[in-house]
Formats: structure tokens, C-alpha cells, sequence
């Protein structure tokens, strides 16, 4: 109960209750069955084997009934202590929670023979097991009544739809082949093309010299979901609204996308997306992509079991999570890394997850069904963590045994939170095996677009590289989401290379992930609608004007998604020129403005010593999500 009312705490921004019934329900069924498995478990050693084995009939069923009762009791206060008193501080198996255990058991065996000597077991456990009657009746009623919302499962859940105001144009035949890869979590600073220090990416280095390459694109968000859609729609997340995690609550027919747009003018649209947290079903805009292999198909799980597991989790992510976390049935899997949570360790942990999996897909396909022109998005995994690439890429920056399995980067317990300075050390090792897994995606990307090459003709092909978000490993945070927004979390690669284009240029011009939506529609030569935040950057590559804009980066997660409620809190970072701003506000409030031409690591707080840049920035943010406040307050109207 505890973990429902927990969950649905969390779920209720961006869900109503009756969708979270269902798999309420068959949480509540499952956690059912897995108490009577435990119960006859414990019938058989506590009291059948004890009759069947004479040695043991000394052993008298009442007291251990009566001393598992006081271990549940105790478990239960020391749990709620560790949970809400001093949480975290008992998060590790320690000599301190061994100690705890021992000492639970002590008390109670202690208990059960004071309360024995001086009082009748069997007439309390009567007792007792009159006054839970009720409570069993109770239950039961629980377990009939869940059955029915078992099979009530929406499909269609939530819609934020707007009729495309673009027109159909089948005018150009020799339109170009689009490809865009979007590789996870690949922060620009970590790349040897944007000026880094260690060598991740020869090949991308190489093969950008005849590119158009832009040094400064910030994503729109610090995580995968908001930033995808970003890229699918050219728009903010304080537009979208899909700053929440879909995948619980999919969004359905999102008709502002830029996929659809290219399919009405006569584009063939293709999906292959390593990332459940950014598939084309989850992001509302599946419908539109003719082929979208769903995520877990990409992975390589170490057992057969694993895959069908994965593809319940993949239908049912909430029942999925509530059914297996702390489940003693489901033990085995939840046993190391305690700060994630179970799905998360069930594909970590059992799965291995390849770039060339997803290439290899795209390839076959075009090589047994080639249609043109086409769009394809290819969303790899990699360098995401766990930072764990082919055996020859381990170790090559140096230190090479140290967190060099997922466990070992998992047991660390630095991912994905706050750590301390004396830490920083441990850090940086991580971070290499980081480096080496953009390695190894540089190479994997070198043969993609070698075998691409004998498939089709790259002359009238576009490919476009980059990023949904970044990666940091400093500022006391490491890996990607959370609340900052510093430079490695949203600073991204774009590369455009054109099949015409004989010589490479570099743009420095500050530029953001919402303009990889229009920049594509003018590339095909069609037409950018107006509910567009971005604009194309074909005039910085043809170097014509283009109209320099403040550049937004936020994230929103704990506002709610659902209804007509303003942003309130959250973070929003906000670039003109070589300043930036970062504004906590709401649950935090705090000013950080850098000047990143001086001091591009962001060590200095120079909000003191430039109060009129930090006062202009603070109000473009405000204008700006007043704004986008207005329009969310406003009723939507379905289409």
C-alpha cells in the first residue's frame, strides 16, 4: 500500500486515477499471490516439516509464529526509520544494518520467551487470528474486485493534436534522403571535433571537414524525453509539455511534428530508436513513422527469460515497477545498486546494448525494401550509461580495471545524484569509461556509414548528427536529468553534412535543438509552419542573415503535465551572447550567471559583479514563461 500511495503521488501530474487503476491492479493481484507463495513457504518449514521430521517437533509452531510476528514488527520501524528519519543512511549492507538485523533477531527470540513463560501462545495466536479475519475478508473483496480493471488497459491515453497548416508539395522529384542519428547522451565537450583533449572521436573528426559543423547548439532540456520531442517538433518543452516520462502515460497523436509534415509531401518515414524514453509511440507521433521497431528489440539480453520480461515492462511500466521493486519474490534481481530502481537494474543488468544493432536494422531494411526519398531517424543508446563498450575499447584511456562493468559503475553509487568533492577522483575514472564508449560509437558510426554507402547513393542523401542531451561528470553531479543546467548537460554536436557540399564550415553562432526541425523542412524544400519555435539555420549556411534569439534550456519534471497548470518551479537557463543565466525557482531559489567566453567550465558566479546582465536575463526568462504560462492555462481545444 505504502508503494501505490507512493507511486501515485508521483503519477498524478501527468496521469488521472482511473488510468493508473489498471496496473494498480495488477500490482495489487501480483503482490497477492507473491504473500500466499510466501505463506505456504513458510507453512511448510515453520510447521509441516517440523511434524514430518522428528528432531524437530521440539520446535513448536505458536512460538515461531509468535517471533515472526515481532521480526515483521521490528522491520517494519527500523524500515520506516530508514526511510524517513535518516534516509539514504542505511541505503548500503553494511556492518551497521548486519548489526540492526542481529539485533532484531535477538529482541524477538527474547521477546517470544519472556511472553511464553508467562502467557498461553496458542490462545493469543487464536485470538489473533479472530481479529484478522476481517482483514483477510477484506483483502479477498480487494483481489475479486481488482480482476475486472485487469483487462482494462487505454491505448489511447492522452492527446495534444493541432491540424498542420502546411501544404502538400510533390513538385521537387529529386528531393534528398534524410538521415538523422541522434546518439544518447553525447555531450560536445567530451568530443575531440569540439576542441576536447582526449581522442573520442577520430572518425567524426575526420569525416566532419567537409561538413557543417556548429560549435555552440544547447539542447532544450537535461534528459531524453523533452529533448527528443524538441527535436521531432521544433518546439520548447514549456510548449510541448512532454517534460514528464511517457512511457507511464503515452502521448497520442501529437500532430505537430515535423515526420508528418515530410510524409504529406511524399516522404517515406522510418524509426529505429534504442530509447523506449524517446520511441515514436511514447512521443504521440508513431503513427506517422511506417517503420518503428519498438526499443527493447535492440537490446541483446543474457537470457531468453529477459526479453519477455522486457516486453511486459515495455506494455505495463508502472504495474511493472510496483509489482517487482522490494517484491521478496523478485529478490534475485533486485539485489545490487539500491538507489535504482528495479526495471532499471532488470535491463542494465541483463542486456547488452550495441549501436551496431540499430544500424544493422536500418540497413537491412533499406537493402530489401528501398523506397525514396525517405526520413529516418536512427536514436542510438550509446554513450549512455553503463558506460560498458566492446571489450577492445576498455581501458584505452587508462585505469582499466576500475568500474569497468556495469556492476562495478552501478555499485559506485555516483550515478544519477549529488556526490561528494573527496569523490571527484572516482569521478573522473568514470568518465573515461564514458569517453571510451564515445569511442566506440565514433567507430560504429564510421561502419554504419561505410556498409550506407554500398546500399545506397549517399549524392542525394543528407546526414545529420547529433545529440538529444549531454553528459556531466563535475559541479558534484554525474550522468544526465537532475536539476542543473550546465554547459556538458545541454551542450550538443550538430553536424549537416550535404551531399553537394565539397568543403566544410565551421559555425559558431549560438544555435538550439528546436531549429533541427525547421532546418530539415527546408532542406527537403518544404515549407515551415508557423506554430515553429525554431527557424531553419540554412541562412547561417548560406550566409545570408539570420536573426540571432535568446536560447532556452529547461527542465520542468515536477510540474504537473495534465490540466491547465502554470509552471511553477523547476529550472531554466537562458544564453545571449557568451552570458548565461540558470534560474532554480519554486522548490529552490538561486541565480547562477556565467560568462562562458572568460569562463567556459562555470566556475565563477559573476551575479554580483554583472547585476544588470543577470537582472535583462531574469526577465527573458519571465516574459517568456509568462508566456508559454498563458497559453497552457488557456483550455486546449481537441481535435
Amino acid at each position: 500500500m505504502k508503494v501505490a500511495f507512493y507511486r501515485w503521488d508521483g503519477f498524478s501530474y501527468f496521469i488521472p486515477f482511473i488510468d493508473f487503476l489498471p496496473d494498480l491492479s495488477l500490482a495489487f493481484v501480483v503482490w497477492t499471490i507473491s504473500g500466499l507463495l510466501c505463506t505456504i513457504i513458510f507453512w511448510v518449514f515453520a510447521y509441516w516439516f517440523p511434524q514430518k521430521v522428528r528432531p524437530l517437533k521440539i520446535i513448536r509452531f505458536e512460538y515461531v509464529m509468535v517471533w515472526f510476528l515481532f521480526v515483521v514488527i521490528l522491520l517494519f520501524i527500523y524500515r520506516t526509520f530508514q526511510d524517513y528519519i535518516l534516509p539514504g543512511y542505511f541505503s548500503d549492507f553494511n556492518l551497521l544494518t548486519l548489526t540492526v538485523l542481529i539485533f532484531i533477531i535477538l529482541v524477538s527470540s527474547y521477546s517470544v520467551w519472556i511472553i511464553g513463560r508467562y502467557t498461553n501462545l496458542k490462545e493469543i495466536l487464536y485470538g489473533f487470528n479472530t481479529r484478522i479475519t476481517p482483514l483477510v475478508w477484506i483483502f479477498s473483496f480487494l483481489l475479486i474486485f481488482s480482476l475486472p480493471f485487469l483487462i482494462f488497459k487505454k491505448d489511447s491515453i492522452k492527446t495534444y493534436a493541432a491540424a498542420s497548416n502546411v501544404s502538400v508539395n510533390f513538385s521537387n522529384k529529386n528531393r534528398p534522403n534524410i538521415i538523422l542519428v541522434t546518439m544518447d547522451a553525447l555531450t560536445a565537450k567530451d568530443m575531440q571535433l569540439y576542441g576536447y583533449e582526449r581522442a573520442t572521436t577520430p572518425f567524426i573528426s575526420e569525416w566532419a571537414k567537409d561538413a557543417l559543423v556548429f560549435k555552440r547548439v544547447y539542447s532544450t532540456s537535461n534528459w531524453t524525453t523533452p529533448t527528443t520531442m524538441s527535436i521531432m517538433t521544433g518546439q520548447l518543452p514549456w510548449t510541448h509539455r512532454i517534460w514528464y516520462e511517457p512511457h507511464y502515460y503515452p502521448v497520442v497523436n501529437y500532430k505537430n511534428n515535423f515526420p508528418l509534415i515530410l510524409k504529406e509531401n511524399g516522404y517515406e518515414i522510418y524509426g529505429f530508436v534504442q530509447n523506449n524514453l524517446a520511441h515514436p509511440r511514447i512521443l504521440g507521433i508513431g503513427d506517422v513513422f511506417s517503420i518503428k521497431d519498438e526499443a527493447y528489440t535492440f537490446l541483446i539480453p543474457d537470457k531468453r527469460w529477459v526479453n519477455k520480461l522486457l516486453k511486459f515492462f515495455n506494455e505495463r511500466r508502472i504495474a511493472t515497477e510496483m509489482i517487482i521493486e522490494n517484491n521478496p519474490v523478485f529478490k534475485p534481481i533486485n539485489l545490487q545498486a539500491p538507489h535504482y530502481i528495479a526495471y532499471v537494474r532488470l535491463i542494465l543488468y541483463k542486456s547488452l546494448i550495441r549501436s551496431e544493432v540499430v544500424y544493422n536494422r536500418f540497413l537491412e531494411h533499406l537493402d530489401h525494401n528501398l523506397k525514396q526519398p525517405f526520413f529516418v531517424w536512427i536514436h542510438v543508446f550509446p554513450p549512455h550509461d553503463p558506460y560498458f563498450p566492446s571489450e577492445s575499447y576498455r581501458g584505452v584511456f587508462g585505469d582499466a580495471e576500475r568500474f569497468n562493468t556495469r556492476e562495478k559503475q552501478l555499485e559506485s553509487d555516483l550515478l544519477y545524484k549529488n556526490y561528494e568533492p573527496q569523490r571527484q577522483n572516482d569521478v573522473d575514472i568514470i568518465k573515461k569509461r564514458y569517453d571510451e564508449f564515445i569511442l566506440y560509437s565514433d567507430q560504429q558510426f564510421k561502419l554504419f556509414l561505410a556498409s550506407l554507402s554500398k546500399i545506397i547513393d549517399l549524392s542525394n542523401t543528407i546526414i545529420i548528427l547529433s545529440s538529444d542531451h549531454g553528459e556531466i561528470f563535475s559541479h558534484g553531479y554525474a550522468a544526465h536529468n537532475g536539476t542543473s543546467l550546465y554547459e556538458p548537460l545541454v551542450h550538443i554536436p550538430l553536424i549537416i553534412k550535404l551531399p553537394d557540399n565539397t568543403k566544410g564550415k565551421i559555425i559558431d553562432t549560438p544555435v538550439t535543438q528546436i531549429d533541427i526541425a525547421p532546418t530539415i523542412l527546408e532542406l527537403a524544400k518544404v515549407s515551415v509552419p508557423d506554430w515553429m519555435e525554431g527557424q531553419s539555420l540554412l541562412p547561417l549556411i548560406e550566409d545570408k542573415p539570420f536573426k540571432q534569439r535568446p536560447i532556452f534550456s529547461m527542465q520542468l519534471l515536477r510540474n504537473p503535465a495534465i490540466g491547465n497548470h502554470p509552471i511553477t518551479k523547476g529550472t531554466i537557463a537562458v544564453w545571449d551572447g557568451d552570458y548565461k543565466l540558470i534560474n532554480y525557482f519554486g522548490e529552490e531559489n538561486k541565480l547562477l550567471l556565467f560568462d562562458l567566453k572568460t569562463d567556459p567550465f562555470e566556475i565563477q558566479n559573476i551575479l554580483n559583479e554583472r547585476p544588470e546582465v543577470a537582472r535583462r536575463l531574469k526577465r527573458l526568462i519571465d516574459e517568456n514563461l509568462s508566456l508559454a504560462n498563458k497559453k497552457i492555462t488557456q483550455p486546449k481545444v481537441e481535435r
